[in-house]
């Protein structure tokens, strides 16, 4: 009698459906990890432009000359604020820095060479300033002011609320 050593057809069946459903899960686990990596990302972006705007922030004020810093309230409980800064970015002769809400609800760095006054723009302060967006999506802006001590208020639309808090360092 001759023993063939070859596989019966159920057991190969049965081999390929315990393969698929291992490949099956293993698809649905990369997929969850590829899924996670991208919710992962998205929060650690949103981590490091915090962090890029509290950096800004504290150097800001932190270099401002105390006595310039000057806080006013806009409409819907928004905030500007204007002061002289050794802190910029752009050219070391714009030492007049702005923060305010855009009608976009874009948080804007304006740093400029002539004082921001806000009723008397023109062509010509656009011509000797630069403005960055510092933050996108915000539902509300607010500072106060003690003592040595500013504290940023920023909602944004999906109402996370972000507090910065700093210390004026400045002449």
């Amino acid at each position: 009698m001759i023993l063939k050593k070859a596989f019966t057809l159920l057991e190969v069946v049965i081999s390929v459906t315990i393969f698929l459903i291992i490949l099956t899960v293993l698809y649905k686990v990369l997929d969850d990890t590829k899924s996670m990596n991208k919710n992962i990302g998205k929060y650690l972006q949103q981590d490091i432009n915090t962090n890029e705007l509290y950096k800004i922030l504290v150097e800001d004020i932190a270099e401002a000359k105390e006595d310039t810093i000057k806080l006013q309230q806009v409409k819907d409980e928004n905030y500007l604020i204007t002061f002289e800064s050794f802190n910029t970015y752009h050219n070391a002769f714009y030492t007049n820095i702005t923060y305010l809400l855009s009608k976009e609800n874009n948080l804007i760095r304006v740093e400029s060479k002539n004082k921001f006054e806000r009723n008397k723009i023109n062509e010509n302060f656009f011509e000797t300033s630069y403005i960055d967006i510092v933050q996108k999506n915000v539902k509300k802006f607010q500072v106060f002011k003690k003592a040595d001590k500013i504290l940023f208020s920023i909602t944004l639309k999906n109402n996370k609320r972000e507090l910065f808090t700093t210390f004026i360092m400045g002449n």
